[in-house]
């Protein structure tokens, strides 16, 4: 599958959710409490993008050590194990050499969270010289004048769904008061978030 068909198929998780919430909000609200769906939706698309990454710089980075893709400066400095390098060193075949390096890739890639603009841009970093939120900025909406405007306006837009997503994964969406009231949250909020992320998904894919 390709990174983009990996983040469809969690989408298409997301999407769930919101039916569900939609259906519980006007059959059972006054029995159940929907708005938890809600914050569950949030969490789940944050992590549709994180997935995204992930399986973008695993595959690039892939391609780049089987010749198919241009290594970028990130690359060329980025450091294998021994052991890793042995058993490329005995594969049998190509194949068998890109599955040792694919499984370190992918080992390494799991301890790191592609959520934040400048993380994802680190990893996007691996696998190209592209200055990304630039890219992004102008394959969405900008012109080379304002493509450094709107790329701010895109990362702090990204970092705002992502701290409240921080703050339901592990806080509780809880507010600093007293009573610590849950944040107020409605199906508008995920209609933003999910607009959000859709697009710079598929900005991302359009320019790396």
């Amino acid at each position: 599958m390709t990174p983009f068909a990996h983040f469809e198929a969690v989408w298409g998780r997301c999407a769930q959710l919101s039916t569900l919430h939609a259906y519980i909000d006007r059959n059972v609200a006054g029995i159940l409490q929907p708005d938890e769906l809600l914050r569950a939706e949030w969490v789940a698309r944050v992590s549709a993008l994180d997935l995204y990454i992930h399986e973008l710089v695993a595959q690039k980075m892939v391609a780049t050590f089987e010749g198919r893709h241009p290594a970028s400066p990130a690359y060329l400095r980025f450091q294998v194990s021994n052991e890793t390098l042995n058993r490329i060193r005995v594969a049998a075949t190509p194949p068998e050499e890109s599955a040792a390096f694919d499984l370190y890739v992918r080992s390494y890639l799991s301890r790191i969270t592609y959520q934040a603009p400048d993380d994802i841009a680190d990893g996007i970093r691996l696998c190209s010289q592209i200055e990304l939120w630039n890219e992004v900025a102008l394959w969405l909406v900008a012109v080379p004048e304002t493509k450094l405007d709107e790329a701010k306006r895109l990362k702090t837009q990204l970092s705002l769904v992502v701290r409240r997503r921080n703050i339901i994964a592990h806080e509780g969406d809880l507010q600093q008061t007293p009573l610590r009231d849950p944040w107020p949250i409605g199906r508008a909020d995920l209609t933003f978030v999910a607009d959000q992320i859709h697009q710079l998904a598929r900005a991302i894919d359009a320019v790396v």
